[in-house]
């Protein structure tokens, strides 16, 4: 059936496809509706001029070998009687301290997927780590009353308390939407000071709209699976529309599987209103004398393309590092290592130490 063919995994359906009018209107009239929730961007592309309060101790998933040393925390947000959770992790001992890392989340994600392998990694080299979970997001509380979570405004405001809360400038990593969330973070009127903003797989400053045009125009059927995922969260129960979205095809399945489990878990209400986007975007440029910024994707990202990449990179005055064979989620994807490795060694060179 149609509906069987825009399940199947891409791998698995034999192009070419012949669209059907009726089904293509309803299908083209959902994207519309929903083109600022998502860009898919998996297809094939051309070779692109890029370079390659109280604390208490959370059990670990048991899908990876990360440290029993971190600890979860909630910060207030006073002014809507709301906490936050906040998973941390101290630096290494012996290791030269190096500026704390406070990360952010994108849609249907919360701060575990940070403290899953990337705490570890860039704890043992000298950093705090903290992973925020926006509100209604995660464990965090959710807010009474409302079908979303926070503007982006709001949620760059908590994040930005967060950063100012530490001290000491950090780097400020976002992902997805958590991206948006950072870039708006850097450009706001007052802004807090950081080490250094990086944007792994981010939403580019204009949104995503032009991302799902070009979709649209490279893979009708991929698009249509796409809006269905994240119309419906299929990817909650789905497992292969979970891996399309997400993950690499080599992504061992109970490693799939318990990911999916904890994407079902995260969202307690949506993250943003993503018709009001409009209101704020595009995000401003940095201002001259801004922290450096990375940007760094994967080739094989079925949410942010390359050209998105590339936008984004454009905006930071910087080139976009897309990693081969890597996804959407590069800090929990088969390539994580190799993701904190590149954004390791961009930090050697433009962070302070």
């Amino acid at each position: 059936t149609f509906l069987d063919r825009i399940l199947l995994p891409s791998h698995d359906r034999a192009p070419p496809f012949r669209t059907f009018g009726s089904v293509q209107a309803g299908v083209m009239s959902a994207l519309a509706m929903t083109s600022s929730s998502f860009a898919p961007g998996r297809a094939i592309l051309s070779r692109s001029r890029v370079r390659s309060g109280s604390v208490q101790t959370r059990s670990r998933p048991h899908i990876v070998g990360a440290s029993a040393s971190v600890e979860t925390s909630f910060f207030p947000i006073p002014s809507v009687g709301l906490k936050l959770e906040v998973q941390s992790q101290k630096a290494a001992s012996g290791v030269a301290k190096k500026a704390p890392m406070v990360f952010v989340h994108g849609s249907y994600h919360a701060a575990w997927c940070w403290s899953e392998h990337w705490f570890d990694y860039f704890a043992s080299r000298g950093h705090d780590c903290y992973a925020v979970s926006c509100r209604g997001q995660g464990k965090s509380d959710v807010p009474q009353g409302v079908s979303v979570a926070a503007t982006l405004v709001e949620h760059a405001d908590d994040v930005t308390a967060f950063c100012a809360s530490l001290g000491t400038p950090p780097v400020l990593v976002g992902h997805s939407f958590g991206g948006l969330v950072a870039q708006q973070v850097m450009c706001r009127r007052n802004p807090p000071e950081l080490a250094a903003l990086a944007l792994v797989a981010s939403v580019p400053p204009t949104g995503n709209g032009p991302m799902v045009r070009r979709f649209l125009a490279r893979n009708f059927i991929a698009s249509v699976k796409i809006t269905y995922a994240f119309i419906a969260g299929a990817f909650k129960t789905n497992a292969a529309l979970c891996r399309e979205c997400f993950f690499s095809r080599d992504l061992p399945e109970s490693e799939l599987l318990a990911h999916m489990g904890q994407i079902a878990e995260s969202c307690n209400v949506r993250l943003l209103d993503l018709k009001a986007l409009d209101d704020v975007l595009p995000i401003p440029a940095p201002k001259a004398g801004s922290a450096p910024v990375c940007v760094m994707g994967g080739r094989d990202d079925f949410v942010v393309d390359v050209e998105g990449l590339e936008e984004t990179a454009e905006w930071g005055r910087t080139e976009a590092i897309v990693m081969d064979d890597a996804a959407h989620d590069l800090m929990l994807d088969t390539r994580w290592e190799q993701a904190a490795a590149a954004l390791d060694g961009w930090m050697a060179t433009n962070v302070s130490a």
